[in-house]
Order: C-alpha cells, then sequence, then structure tokens
C-alpha cells in the first residue's frame, strides 16, 4: 500500500511538473533569425506591425505588408496556445505560444513569408507577410 501512495505521488508530481509553463511564451527558445540579425544593424524606424493569434484559430490580420526590417509582433490573445512557424524559404518559429504570450520577428529582404500555427496546422491557422520597399 505505502509503495502504491508513493507512486501516486510521483504521478502527481509529475503532472504538476508538466503543467507549469516557464515563461510567458510557454516555455519557447526564440532564437533570431538571419533576418533579424541583419536587422540588428540597421533597424526600421516604422511603426511596429500587430497581429493577434485568437482563440478562433486565426491570425488577425492574416496577410500584412511592412518594409524591410520593419517589426512584426505576433500575440496570443484567449487561452489556446499557439506558434508562428514560417514555411519554405524564412526559417522561424516560436515555440509555443500562450495567452499574452508574444513573438517578435524582423525581414530583411523583399519577398513574400508564408507561416503558420504549426499545433492547428497550415490549412486552419495561417498567414502571409509581404516585405516591400
Amino acid at each position: 500500500m505505502k509503495g502504491l501512495k508513493i507512486f501516486g505521488a510521483i504521478v502527481v508530481l509529475a503532472a504538476a511538473g508538466v503543467a507549469c509553463g516557464g515563461s510567458d511564451n510557454g516555455g519557447a527558445v526564440n532564437t533570431p533569425s538571419a533576418s533579424a540579425s541583419a536587422c540588428a544593424a540597421s533597424p526600421s524606424t516604422e511603426t511596429p506591425v500587430k497581429v493577434d493569434a485568437n482563440a478562433s484559430l486565426k491570425f488577425v490580420p492574416a496577410n500584412i505588408t511592412v518594409k524591410p526590417c520593419q517589426l512584426v509582433i505576433w500575440t496570443v490573445v484567449g487561452a489556446v496556445p499557439h506558434t508562428v512557424t514560417s514555411q519554405s524559404g524564412a526559417t522561424f518559429d516560436s515555440g509555443n505560444l500562450n495567452e499574452g504570450g508574444t513573438f517578435t520577428q524582423s525581414f530583411a529582404t523583399a519577398g513574400t513569408i508564408h507561416y503558420f500555427c504549426k499545433i492547428h496546422g497550415a490549412s486552419v491557422m495561417s498567414g502571409t507577410i509581404t516585405v516591400s520597399s
């Protein structure tokens, strides 16, 4: 019986450890992309563009146009976790973001970048960034 109590305590502690996140972004480690590093040398003076990732499984607005090195800030609105992950071409991944979590990225080169939420899939939750001078 004592062994069963110890096993039960271990299960409860393990579940508690899984349930606790480490930071406001769900414990994600956001490493700068090459584009973000290039923009650090000559940052944009443009106002950052804000995109919400909401509980309706949408990026709002889903399609944005920015200037080179203009900052884009995604914020998770609501209790549903999301990621901001590039498709082919650019390489960025926010990791799991919980409610209130943010992810920022800038893009040095003109072009079109497609991104999506890995948790909900590209067919459900995706967006496009057009970088244009």
